[in-house]
């Protein structure tokens, strides 16, 4: 029967993307992992990994089959450790946490400060992602709770707070004149959209009204960003939280007239089925934000 060493170092050898590093990670030799990873196919009969030298490691279809079943064994595990810890009076685990920057920079170190205060033996890691990565980490349980923007049908979800959207002028720009900025002034105008689809949601319902999306140009970095918009090369929309530490004038910011908001919150595979850990996390978070 393969073992629960196994599970573990096939689940680091995924998330590290390598041997090599899950053995720095694991304080193993490289070989040692090779081997235990051996010894699971061997045990199960199947290939759950493809490595060519040079290559990027590839997951078999049947072994990301298996890695979500083994994800779920050792989540399994980890909560039996929570109860038991629990019994004996003491409240121990890790959770796993995803989160996008403008929460990372504007809400996760309060909540860490004040978790930590509240339970110093839980252990809290992150990764920081897209919005489509922290729902694909979540939907293969690599993560346990993740930051989310509504709406997200395909996870249980505990709203937090609502972030307006705000639109970013170059100068001279007759909008300027405006105190603020309606969906429809925007029609026709040079977008500049974000990679991480900050303004997506706005996009969508300018289309949805029939409106020219002009979509010039596309970036990865926001101050890529900043420096089109000060050339006068577009105009671009983000939520409030993403420009709180941007250097841009805020003379040339004006807030976007809508009922629409960026709303955040946390999202999970399931609420009622969340380890006590992760319960108790969302219960701190949601205080904070109330």
């Amino acid at each position: 029967m393969p073992t629960i060493t196994q599970f573990e170092i096939f689940v680091k050898v995924i998330d590290e993307g390598s041997f090599t590093k899950a053995a720095q990670a694991l304080n193993m030799s490289q070989p040692a992992v090779s081997h235990a990873i051996a010894a699971l196919e061997s045990e199960l009969g199947v290939t759950l990994l493809v490595r060519e030298r040079g290559k990027d490691l590839i997951v078999t279809d049947i072994g990301k089959r298996v890695l979500f079943q083994i994800r779920n064994i050792l989540n399994s595990l980890e909560k039996i450790d929570q109860e038991v810890s629990l019994e004996k009076g003491i409240i121990t685990g890790t959770i796993r946490i995803a989160t996008f920057p403008s929460v990372t920079a504007h809400f996760l170190p309060k909540i860490i400060s004040t978790f930590q205060q509240i339970r110093p033996n839980v252990s809290l890691t992150f990764k920081e992602g897209s919005q489509e990565e922290i729902k694909g980490w979540l939907t293969s349980r690599e993560i346990d709770i993740g930051f989310v923007v509504l709406p997200c049908d395909e996870l249980n979800t505990i709203p937090l707070v609502k972030d307006r959207y705000l639109v970013m002028l170059p100068d001279h720009h007759p909008l300027l004149m405006n105190r603020s900025v309606c969906l429809s002034d925007l029609e026709n105008e040079h977008f500049i959209i974000s990679n991480a689809g900050y303004e997506a949601p706005m996009i969508d319902l300018m289309r949805k009204q029939k409106m020219t999306v002009n979509e010039k140009y596309n970036t990865s970095n926001l101050n890529t960003s900043l420096a089109l918009i000060k050339e006068g090369l577009g105009v671009l929309i983000l939520p409030e939280l993403s420009l709180k530490y941007l250097a841009y004038p805020k003379s040339n910011i004006r807030p976007l007239e809508t009922n629409h908001y960026r709303h955040i919150a946390l999202g999970l595979p399931s609420i009622k089925d969340a380890s006590r850990v992760v319960q108790l996390f969302i219960q701190i978070t949601k205080e904070l934000f109330e």
